[in-house]
């Protein structure tokens, strides 16, 4: 017995359908799972306030920071792309947090790439 149907255009709409029709059938079994899912938390009417916390102690003042040797690297780098001094809007010092947070990411992503 040889193939149904040569016609290549019927033979894609036929695939066509049936990716679209399992495609469909998943979103709607996606959505029965996102109603029934029994590890969903329902939502309070009245939420419980949380306990105010307590006062922080007195801040110590960071010493001040003289920045305009860094100002002025930033300000010739953007010169050097090509753009004037005026155009830099703001500066300012991001928490040192930021490099140890992108020092994990990227110790994570090289742990990855090593196994």
């Amino acid at each position: 017995m040889g193939p149904v149907t040569t016609n290549p255009w019927l033979i894609a709409a036929i695939n066509m359908t049936i990716v679209f029709g399992v495609l469909a059938m998943l979103g709607f079994l996606m959505k029965v799972i996102y109603f029934v899912d029994p590890t969903r938390q329902k939502k309070t009417a009245n939420p419980v306030a949380a306990p105010a916390p307590a006062a922080a102690p007195a801040a110590v003042a960071a010493p001040v920071q003289d920045d305009s040797e860094v100002i002025a690297v930033i300000a010739a780098a953007v010169a050097a792309l090509g753009h004037s001094a005026e155009q830099i809007a703001c500066v300012r010092r991001l928490p040192e947090a930021g490099w140890t947070q992108n020092a994990h990411i990227e110790a994570i992503s090289v742990r990855k790439e090593c196994f």
